[in-house]
């Protein structure tokens, strides 16, 4: 027998990528492009800097966290669980509520500089591990 019942409902973020793949990749690409090419007009404001080629590698594509109802049932045999993404009515139809989107994270720069000096170098890796917070170690800059 149920010796109890306790219903608890609340929201909490679940995360889940975007339903359609290759909308998705592409999004993800041109935001990839867009910060190779910002990094790229950066780089080229140092002193000493003429024309550089940049990549830049992600560690993953958008994340989409969406709101979700948890229901919890207490009994003899332990702990059920239930989620439900919360819905809303856009326009006539029904969508999971979007509570946080995150962008890509940037992973690794890759920056070729011909006939940069040695101290340029290291200004251009300080400044990449400043913008994206990454270690010395995930950015190379080759003169």
């Amino acid at each position: 027998m149920i010796a109890g019942i306790i219903l608890l409902v609340w929201p909490s973020g679940e995360k889940k990528t975007a339903g359609n793949g290759e909308f998705t990749y592409n999004q993800t690409e041109n935001y990839r492009r867009l910060v190779e090419k910002d990094v790229k007009r950066v780089v080229e404001n140092v002193s000493g800097v003429k024309d550089c080629t940049v990549m830049v590698t992600l560690k993953s594509g958008y994340e989409y966290y969406y709101a979700t109802d948890q229901q919890i049932t207490q009994n003899d045999n332990g702990q059920d669980s239930r989620k439900e993404y919360v819905l809303a009515n856009y326009n006539g139809n029904e969508q999971p509520v979007l509570i946080e989107e995150r962008m890509p994270v940037v992973s690794g720069v890759a920056v070729v500089c011909p006939g940069i000096s040695a101290t340029t170098e290291y200004k251009i890796i300080q400044m990449l591990s400043a913008l994206f917070d990454l270690p010395a170690n995930r950015i190379s800059v080759t003169r």
